[in-house]
């Protein structure tokens, strides 16, 4: 199609300038790194999404520069065999296609098409959205709409976590979904910091009322924001993943919606130690796959302290540390767990019939592999900085 072939060639000129695609920094940091043989003192790290080897540092900093407009074409190809061909506005389907061409055929593109304008639902500019009932001062974590992967997850029922946010990261010809968030008032959403450390706050936007990131076929739109102010956690430790969150400012507050509600915060220093939890987001359902489901999985998990979490990690030959301020969540013999994917996204218990905020999804060995269940950053112990950031 000619429209696409145009599409690539756009991507490719972006490609060649962009040194950041590669960087697995939207994915739930798995600690795997190895030497390579025929190269002394290689560390690199193997990244599930792609099965390739990303290069991180070398004794032989020449030989790797080469790979680099590689593993580009690696992302543009498997973002291209993501976009829709047809999209649904206001239950009527149409065609997906370049922004402009949009513009030139007189309709109006909207960002349906996981494209943003570069690759856009075109629909006609006389078509009025509908409108949504508001819902003014809600409770914190009460989903008004629970009657309608995560590995060893489910599909979550469309606005039954109305604050899940989804972390758009984007440049002139390139967005993806790369972390998961939780709304927590009108303006503000909490993620982990090695989600957005990295990005330029005007590469960010935050998608809420998400639900099937590859369909638009939901019973409301989601909404999509730009990012006014990005503040990372001053004491986070990229190196052991330490005070691993970041707030992000809204550039506008947002209306709330039925589908679109904040979580409730915990007390500081609040425990939720052996309870259950739910944690959500669109990351992998299984470690290594390069897939992604398109609806908003959810899986039910134990809370874990961190000082046995540790002992778990310890009595199979792990050293990473849980600090305090973390918390784990899983079960001794595996099986349920976040994946690549999911970094950033909520941890959720509830407490007096609301969720309540318990962690953000940080990091992990592997997914879902007995006595190494995932470490997510312990939100009551930041509340108080939250508090004063938000303030």
């Amino acid at each position: 199609m000619l429209e696409r072939t145009v599409l690539v060639l756009l991507i490719l000129i972006q490609t060649a300038s962009t040194t950041e695609a590669y960087s697995p920094f939207f994915l739930r940091s798995s600690f795997h790194e190895e030497t390579r043989k025929n190269d002394p003192g290689r560390v690199i790290h193997k990244t599930p999404l792609k099965n390739l080897d990303i290069p991180v540092s070398s004794n032989n900093p020449q030989k790797f520069l080469d790979q680099n407009f590689f593993y580009n074409m690696m992302n543009v190809a498997q973002y291209l065999q993501s976009l829709p061909s047809s999209c649904h506005y206001e239950g009527t389907r149409y065609s997906c296609n370049i922004g402009l061409g949009c513009v030139f055929q007189g309709k109006r593109p909207v960002d349906l098409c996981n494209g943003g304008l570069l690759w856009s639902c075109c629909v006609p500019r006389n078509i009025v959205p509908s409108v949504i009932n508001l819902v003014n001062e809600p409770e914190c974590g009460r989903s008004h709409m629970r009657d309608s992967k995560i590995v060893g997850g489910e599909n979550a029922n469309f606005g039954e976590q109305p604050w899940q946010a989804a972390i758009v990261k984007q440049s002139f010809l390139y967005r993806k979904i790369s972390c998961g968030g939780a709304l927590i008032n009108r303006q503000w959403v909490v993620t982990a910091a090695h989600c957005v450390a990295r990005t330029q706050t005007s590469n960010l936007r935050v998608r809420l009322g998400e639900h099937d990131i590859k369909q638009t076929t939901e019973k409301y739109p989601h909404e999509e924001m730009a990012v006014r102010r990005k503040v990372v956690n001053p004491g986070y430790n990229p190196s052991n993943y330490q005070h691993d969150i970041a707030l992000l400012q809204l550039q506008r507050p947002v209306r709330f919606r039925r589908h679109l509600i904040p979580v409730c915060l915990p007390q500081y220093g609040e425990d939720f130690s052996g309870q259950r939890a739910t944690v959500t987001g669109w990351g992998r359902t299984r470690y290594g796959v390069r897939d992604s489901p398109g609806i908003l999985q959810k899986v039910e998990l134990q809370v874990i302290d961190h000082s046995e979490c540790q002992e778990w990690y310890q009595s199979i030959g792990r050293k990473e540390t849980i600090f305090p301020t973390m918390v784990c969540a899983g079960y001794k013999e595996g099986g349920k767990d976040s994946c690549q994917g999911d970094s950033g996204g909520p941890l959720t218990a509830v407490k007096n019939g609301r969720s309540t905020l318990v962690g953000l999804v940080s990091w992990g060995v592997g997914c879902a592999r007995p006595k190494l269940p995932g470490v997510y950053t312990k939100v009551s112990e930041y509340v108080d900085w939250i508090e004063k950031v938000t303030a």
